[in-house]
């Protein structure tokens, strides 16, 4: 293929998955601040709330990616992006008719999640499709992955700061922007789907074959360590990040557009951290990068613990978003270039898998700590577990020793 049809993908693909990302920004505003503010729900209920859009993985996932390696991952994601959109358009109707309570919240939540399932792996199988040579095969992956996640933050960023204005727009107006949003991403999915296609595609997704994919990831120590990792990170991390953070704005009593304003100082972390990864690459030991990123994070949720001022919050949540921006790139990166092409949208769907259903654990169990505790006591207990996370990863050692070298080999 040319370098100009590869382009023309590669803009298709940033394009859609910056209009996912929009939506998903709006959403990380709008779902908890509609629990906690307009329906006045408890921090155990936010939890389930918050975990009733992840727990969906736990079921779905696995055969999600199952579903993007047997089907074109292109038309799996714009028929998830459709599916997403009628989840908002249900309680854009809803909201017509009366305010909702939790079980109609808990619904929501559930819808968008199963749709999600079958987005997250389809989505990021579709990285191959645009990569462009930049030296080796490898700087190749690991340069449009970096592009990805820029485009990721930047449209969640967006969706941030359109949000920060719910005092002044209302529901329904936001509701309306996610779903123009998912339906444009819809499209610009659509039009990258394969002329024909594989041969077994036609296979209906099994136990077997998503077993097979464990057994790859069993089988090749880093992602081995890195799928653990990412499952500690989901329950440690992005569980209290879910759960105490806007509990930690009502707290602080500014109301929506502080809470959003925390989001947003998150994101322009990830996407600093981004563009600094673009111009200087992400190195060749990946693995190490990795590990002083979970150490960045123990220190950021102990000082984050101490109580900061309104302003020193919102620089810890800016520090934050960039340590997590980082982990996530190079982590993301790595299953890239391990995967093999057969099973690659599998072990991505394991990979989410352990980020993402060990984060609906995590925000349940956020939800409980802060409710018989303080939230910053939350954030004390998630640094010490990741201190102790580093120390044990880093005497195991399989992602420590991981190098990209030439001509797609790994050394490990």
């Amino acid at each position: 293929m040319s370098v100009s049809a590869l382009a023309a993908r590669l803009h298709k693909f940033l394009l859609g998955y910056a209009g996912t990302s929009l939506a998903t920004g709006l959403q990380i505003i709008l779902l908890p601040w509609i629990a906690v503010a307009v329906v006045n729900l408890p921090p155990l209920q936010l939890g389930w709330v918050q975990a009733s859009v992840l727990l969906p993985n736990l079921v779905l996932l696995l055969f999600g990616g199952v579903v993007a390696d047997r089907r074109d991952s292109a038309a799996v994601s714009a028929l998830a992006c459709l599916g997403l959109a009628v989840c908002h358009i249900a309680l854009l109707l809803y909201f017509d008719i009366r305010i909702p309570n939790l079980a109609v919240l808990l619904l929501y939540g559930v819808g968008l999640g199963i749709c999600t399932a079958f987005l997250q792996p389809a989505r990021d199988n579709l990285v191959q499709r645009g990569v462009r040579p930049v030296g080796e095969r490898s700087a190749g992956i690991q340069h449009t992955v970096t592009w990805m996640m820029l485009a990721q933050y930047g449209g969640q960023a967006t969706g941030m700061l359109l949000a920060s204005r719910f005092d002044h727009w209302g529901v329904v107006t936001l509701l309306s922007l996610q779903i123009i949003a998912l339906l444009l991403a819809s499209a610009f999915f659509y039009a990258l789907r394969l002329p024909a296609p594989a041969p077994q595609s036609r296979q209906p997704p099994s136990m077997a074959l998503i077993r097979d994919g464990f057994i790859q990831v069993w089988q090749r120590p880093p992602l081995r360590e890195l799928v653990a990792l990412v499952g500690f990170n989901g329950f440690v991390h992005i569980g209290v990040f879910l759960v105490v953070l806007p509990l930690l704005a009502n707290e602080y009593g500014r109301g929506a557009s502080y809470y959003a304003t925390l989001q947003i100082a998150f994101i322009a972390g990830t996407v600093t951290a981004t563009v600094v990864m673009l111009r200087r690459g992400q190195g060749a030991r990946p693995g190490r990068g990795i590990l002083m990123c979970l150490l960045y994070s123990a220190a950021l949720l102990i000082g984050i613990s101490l109580g900061p001022t309104r302003f020193g919050l919102l620089l810890l949540c800016f520090c934050w978003g960039a340590v997590a921006a980082a982990s996530a790139a190079l982590g993301r990166a790595i299953v890239q270039l391990l995967a093999p092409e057969e099973f690659r949208s599998r072990i991505i769907s394991i990979y989410q898998l352990s980020l993402f259903g060990s984060a609906a654990l995590g925000a349940l169990g956020a939800g409980v700590l802060s409710e018989y505790a303080a939230p910053i006591t939350t954030l004390a207990w998630a640094g010490v577990l990741s201190l102790a996370a580093f120390a044990v990863l880093l005497l195991s050692g399989a992602l420590r020793r991981l190098s990209v070298v030439a001509q797609e080999k790994l050394d490990y």
